[in-house]
């Protein structure tokens, strides 16, 4: 690791396999900034929901994001990450159903997967940080410190969902959650820009059947290991 910049973990994985929760308990433990990138990806599919434009029509989501304010701010109290939208808090807006059906298609686009890793670079520039997110081992931040890959069966990882939404409460049944999953992993490994890989140099956990608790202090052994902390 340079001395001379700060520690930064990135954290990759399909849908559901925990990549959130992990990201905001390390930022906990490590006193880091919580940066989500994906957030900033459902972000951008609501603001194109809200403007009714051809989603498949990759120069009309392109101006979108052009015109979009999309930010990452760090809750005050916490090390949480809130999203907004041309400065309205959506962080749970961004959950809701449309929101998520809506994604993989926004993200498939070459140009705009350009323009929106330039801005996510941006906001993890300079800063001691857990970066979680589809492709920020691989295209985000490659030199990364640490690299995590999160894995899970795909039953668990809809489960997992399935909460979440429900918590948010979010009307939606656990086979929807699991048919979503299901076409959102054949999304992210099947689009022509960036699709989703498994970055040579990441750790690959499988938290199928690990606590957060579990998950978290095998990440804490791997960096200890590598004198990170």
């Amino acid at each position: 690791m340079d001395n001379n910049r700060p520690l930064q973990i990135a954290i990759d994985g399909p849908v559901g396999s925990g990549k959130g929760t992990l990201a905001v308990a390390l930022a906990k433990e490590l006193n880091a900034t919580h940066i989500y990138t994906g957030g900033m990806w459902r972000a951008l599919a609501l603001a194109c929901l809200r403007v009714h434009v051809d989603m498949d029509n990759e120069e009309q989501v392109l101006d979108v994001l052009r015109k979009s304010n999309i930010d990452l701010r760090i809750d005050s109290d916490t090390p949480l990450t809130k999203v907004f939208l041309d400065g309205e808090d959506v962080t749970n807006e961004i959950f809701f159903p449309e929101v998520s059906n809506a994604t993989p298609t926004v993200a498939a686009h070459k140009q705009v997967r350009i323009v929106m890793a330039e801005l996510q670079k941006k906001i993890a520039y300079g800063k001691k940080g857990v970066i979680e997110g589809r492709d920020v081992a691989t295209h985000i931040i490659p030199n990364a410190d640490l690299k995590i890959y999160l894995t899970a069966s795909v039953d668990e990882r809809a489960n997992r969902r399935y909460k979440q939404l429900r918590e948010k409460h979010v009307e939606i049944s656990y086979n929807e959650v699991r048919d979503d999953v299901v076409e959102r992993d054949r999304a992210d490994s099947q689009r022509e820009h960036a699709p989703l890989v498994i970055s040579p140099d990441s750790v690959v956990i499988d938290t199928s059947n690990d606590t957060i608790e579990d998950t978290v202090n095998k990440v804490k052994k791997e960096l200890r290991n590598r004198n990170l902390i």
